[in-house]
């Protein structure tokens, strides 16, 4: 059975809002789309960057580095440049707060700068 964190009370993410919170030090975005939660890793796959400081598009999350959209639902990459999935987090609200658990899998973004030795 997955751990539950406490995330946030279920108010605090507004419909078409996205904002980023830290769980056992890992960040996770949580959204709104249209009165339904979601929650995912908060790194985009292609380059290092916060999704939450793209905004929302509708039911997809657009990277502020490079605009790649990834949806929110399913976590799959919509657009180049990323082409691999974001992880999305199991969510549930009870109690009028919402919990997180987190995915196994997380995003590894290779560094800048690295030239071959």
């Amino acid at each position: 059975m997955p751990e539950f964190h406490k995330v946030a009370q279920t108010g605090e993410v507004s419909p078409g809002e996205v904002k980023q919170y830290q769980v056992e030090g890992r960040p996770v975005a949580l959204c709104n789309v249209d009165g339904e939660l979601y929650a995912f890793e908060d790194i985009c796959t292609h380059a290092f960057a916060y999704l939450s400081e793209g905004g929302l598009e509708g039911g997809q999350v657009k990277c502020p580095l490079h605009g790649a959209k990834f949806d929110v639902k399913t976590g799959e990459a919509k657009s180049l440049p990323a082409v691999k999935a974001v992880p999305i987090h199991e969510l549930k609200v009870e109690d009028g707060h919402v919990y997180v658990a987190l995915n196994p899998k997380q995003v590894k973004v290779g560094g800048r700068g690295r030239g071959r030795r």
